[in-house]
């Protein structure tokens, strides 16, 4: 094994401008959490985003035009699914 001194004040130096490059780099996610994020979405979260009260999600839930799954009290939704929906409901205009 090589050892290598180096004075504390370079030390330092390089220490710092090493932590402005880190700083610089985007905060990313885990892959897990990024694709889980991409394919589910919360119903709150969902609602919000929609500008539907979350009884109308219910509502969709239970005429099976919108599928689910729950994990203890929070429901979540498949973005494709979702998608595929609001697609299904456009209105084109003239």
């Amino acid at each position: 094994m090589d050892l290598i001194a180096v004075e504390k004040e370079s030390f330092d130096s390089f220490k710092k401008k090493l932590e402005q490059i880190a700083s610089l780099a985007p905060k990313m996610p885990s892959t897990n959490t990024l694709f889980i994020e991409q394919e589910w979405i919360e119903g709150k979260e969902l609602a919000a985003s929609l500008n539907l009260s979350p009884r109308r999600l219910q509502h969709l839930r239970e005429n099976g035009r919108l599928s689910f799954s729950t994990i203890g009290k929070k429901i979540y939704y498949q973005i494709s699914e979702v998608k595929v929906l609001l697609e299904q409901s456009k209105i084109n205009s003239k």
